[in-house]
């Protein structure tokens, strides 16, 4: 591994344990903080002892959830005081989901709460509805998500039994269109500004088309600047 690492002195190794800033693909089912912790775990196993800084800080430029997969922005070092400058803002997803069931969560991983029907819903009214959540909207975030209340996500708070109040928020979507549409299952490409949940806006379609819905699978293709192909595989963290 050392070997790796014959071109670069020790200062050149420093500054890239200490200003790097980069993209990665989230596994499925992985947290966010995860990936930072196996990236560290690599880091310090393929880095010798004598060329390592004595404090690895890394962080990450937006949460995806967990069972969600795509670009995940990380820095490192003074890299992690970027990653607000480039990466609060635009965000690009592909989303799947099914018309019928609503879950506690908005997504595959949650209780389902509702059943309804969604025969009646055609691709004609399921495009009209998209163009009604493009531009500036407002929006309720779920209940299970990493926002904040008193310090804490407020996910936790509700695992631990706690209703706590979600209010409407501005949030802006630049492109929301139809990739697949076939009942009870479809597929929607998002382009959207910081803040914005998907899992929130299929929920919405689900409600404005007189049924439910939930998402099934997520995955980001841009983040900031990164796009799908900056990210670093899994089998690349090195």
């Amino acid at each position: 591994r050392e070997g790796a690492l014959m071109g670069l002195n020790r200062r050149e190794v420093h500054r890239l344990l200490t200003e790097g800033y980069f993209a990665v693909n989230k596994p499925k089912n992985w947290t966010s903080v995860q990936a930072l912790e196996e990236i560290k775990k690599v880091l310090r196993k393929d880095i010798p002892t004598h060329f390592q800084p004595p404090v690895l800080k890394l962080g990450h430029g937006g949460t995806l959830d967990h069972t969600a997969t795509g670009v995940l922005a990380v820095g490192v070092g003074w890299g992690c005081k970027l990653l607000p400058i480039f990466l609060h803002g635009d965000k690009k997803y592909i989303a799947a989901g099914r018309f019928g069931i609503a879950t506690n969560t908005y997504n595959e991983t949650g209780k389902i709460t509702e059943e309804m029907k969604y025969d009646h819903i055609t691709e004609e009214m399921f495009e009209n509805t998209l163009q009604k959540y493009t531009g500036k909207i407002y929006q309720t975030p779920p209940k299970y998500s990493a926002l904040k209340y008193q310090g804490r996500r407020i996910g936790d708070w509700t695992r631990e039994g706690m209703d706590i109040e979600m209010k409407p928020r501005p949030v802006t979507c630049y492109s929301l269109k139809s990739r697949k549409f076939s009942l009870p299952h479809f597929e929607i490409e998002v382009a959207c500004g910081g803040g914005f949940y998907v899992r929130s806006l299929v929920h919405d379609i689900g409600q404005a088309l007189s049924s439910c819905a939930h998402v099934t699978t997520l995955h980001r293709t841009k983040h900031g600047p990164f796009m799908e192909e900056d990210m670093l595989e899994h089998s690349q963290w090195n």
